[in-house]
């Protein structure tokens, strides 16, 4: 059975997650998860009918292209959410010790 590896800021928050969800394809293996364990991860990653601009999937290192992407039964399927944040450099304020 396929294994997603669920980052804990996907997951419940306190730790990386391993669940084990059958499926043949990246689409059935969300929504297998979705059925038996609520749409939070599947609402996380799919907009649309496809994988959100700033989520990467992968399948036993490779990246899915798409939600189609087939998964054998011992497929390791990993979710990397994109890491962003801050300001933008326009609004960066200079502290009087010269800190920005």
């Amino acid at each position: 059975m396929p294994t997603i590896k669920i980052p804990a800021v996907l997951g419940d928050g306190s730790a990386t997650e391993r669940i084990d969800v059958d499926g043949e394809t990246v689409r059935a293996v969300f929504d297998n998860h979705a059925t038996e364990h609520g749409s939070d991860l599947r609402d996380s990653v799919i907009e649309d009918g496809a994988i959100k601009e700033f989520i990467n999937v992968y399948v036993d290192g490779s990246p899915a292209e798409s939600l189609d992407v087939e998964v054998d039964d011992d497929a390791k399927i990993r979710i990397i959410p994109a890491a962003s944040g801050g300001t933008e450099p326009g609004e960066w304020t200079v502290a009087d010790d010269g800190s920005v």
